[in-house]
């Protein structure tokens, strides 16, 4: 079948086609809802997962849901959506049991070495732990999307690279850029 003739073909046959393990079909539905993809990843700050992991998940998730969706259940895109939903879910809970130390391997608050190589002379060890702190607590607020574009920005990535990294406009980089600034500042001055 021609490429021209799957573009054309309505959303039912083109997961009817990827239920028959029609890759072209495939790379037509996964386009389709690629912008969907991106919202959910970018809407519930996925902290560990980078957008191009989390896009390899939704392919698979979006094949799977493919293979199992009957059209008398319910709208695609909500099923789809679900099924993602589904999916990030058990990420928080793998990222959850990954936080957890074992007893074990705790160590006491007193043994912890401060990094002296990263303390400048002009800092005490309490100051630069305390920023540390803060800095985390910064990164916590932000979204994922703010969080890419202050640290990409601050390291010297252009803004129109950050842009095409993160699928989105070079505007809407600027605009979280700036959010993040104000969060960062108002952390540091309270």
């Amino acid at each position: 079948m021609s490429p021209r003739l799957i573009q054309t073909t309505p959303e039912s046959e083109l997961i009817k086609q990827v239920a028959g393990k029609d890759s072209a079909s495939f790379v037509i539905l996964y386009r389709q809802y690629l912008p969907l993809i991106c919202k959910l990843w970018y809407q519930f700050h996925l902290d560990e997962v980078p957008l191009d992991d989390w896009k390899q998940e939704a392919a698979v998730v979006l094949y799977r849901t493919a293979c199992s969706y009957s059209c008398h259940e319910s709208r695609f895109c909500w099923y789809l959506r679900q099924a993602l939903m589904n999916q990030i879910r058990d990420l928080y809970r793998q990222q959850a049991a990954q936080k957890r130390i074992p007893t074990n391997q705790v160590e006491m608050i007193t043994e912890v070495q401060i990094d002296q190589r990263l303390v400048d002379i002009d800092f005490q060890p309490d100051e630069v732990s305390h920023f540390r702190l803060l800095y985390q607590q910064f990164l916590q607020e932000c979204s994922h999307l703010e969080k890419d574009a202050f640290l990409g920005i601050n390291s010297g990535e252009r803004l129109e690279n950050l842009a095409r990294q993160l699928c989105c406009s070079p505007l809407t980089i600027r605009s979280a850029f700036e959010r993040a600034r104000k969060k960062f500042k108002q952390r540091i001055l309270n």
